[in-house]
């Protein structure tokens, strides 16, 4: 007897797998290259003044973030491990080329993704908001919208969530078509909200139902108050 497909494979997608960040160094340091170090995801994902952002920052993002329900990695997942040969011995193996061998095998972070409940204090509302920034040299490869489709996927199935919502800049239109592609229902505009290269564009707010995401993964309507 074998386990359902859909708990094996829980914490993947099609391409990728996701991994919560840790504390240490080298997420530290991916998270300032995704965010603070990368002029798109700052420009088009934040509100902060668009400057080059610290570590400091990175650390300040790090702390605030802990809340979230979800803050993980999107990642293309190691590759497979080759067979090995028959000159392949314990023999002729080194220790260094196997720790090599550990560090390669580690799924390789593309994306950041985020969850968290719209208010705190008022989670019975079950209202969450979610975030994605795609790491340079990964875009347009549809990364993007796998990831945002699995996050709603958990959010409904998992998370308890009965409305997901997120916010785009008028001045992102490659971020508007997925969202709208996905399932998104425009809900209003913060008109001329964000000041950007010295013209005001407006702030987007997007949202998805519970009994949407249901009829969009095939599911009898659901139950609303």
């Amino acid at each position: 007897m074998s386990y359902p497909d859909n708990i094996v494979n829980a914490w993947k997608s099609e391409r990728l797998v996701y991994r919560a960040i840790e504390e240490n160094d080298t997420d530290r340091a991916l998270l300032w290259d995704c965010n603070q170090n990368d002029a798109v995801n700052s420009a088009m994902a934040s509100h902060a003044l668009f400057k080059p952002g610290s570590r400091k920052d990175t650390q300040f993002f790090f702390e605030f973030s802990k809340d979230a329900v979800i803050r993980h990695w999107a990642c293309l997942p190691p590759p497979e491990t080759k067979t090995k040969t028959e000159s392949d011995s314990p023999e002729t193996a080194s220790k260094e080329g196997d720790k090599k061998e550990n560090k390669a095998q580690q799924p390789t972070p593309i994306g950041l993704i985020l969850l968290w409940n719209k208010t705190t204090g008022a989670e019975h509302h079950r209202s969450g908001m979610i975030g994605i920034t795609i790491l340079p040299g990964y875009r347009g490869k549809g990364y993007g919208g796998e990831a945002l489709n699995w996050l709603l996927d958990w959010g409904f199935m998992n998370g308890g969530y009965h409305r997901i919502g997120l916010d785009a800049f008028s001045f992102n239109p490659l971020a508007l078509k997925l969202y709208r592609k996905t399932g998104f229902v425009e809900e209003g505009r913060e008109r001329e909200g964000i000041l950007f290269h010295r013209k005001w564009y407006d702030v987007i707010n997007f949202g998805m139902l519970e009994s949407e995401w249901e009829k969009l993964r095939g599911y009898g309507g659901g139950e609303k108050a």
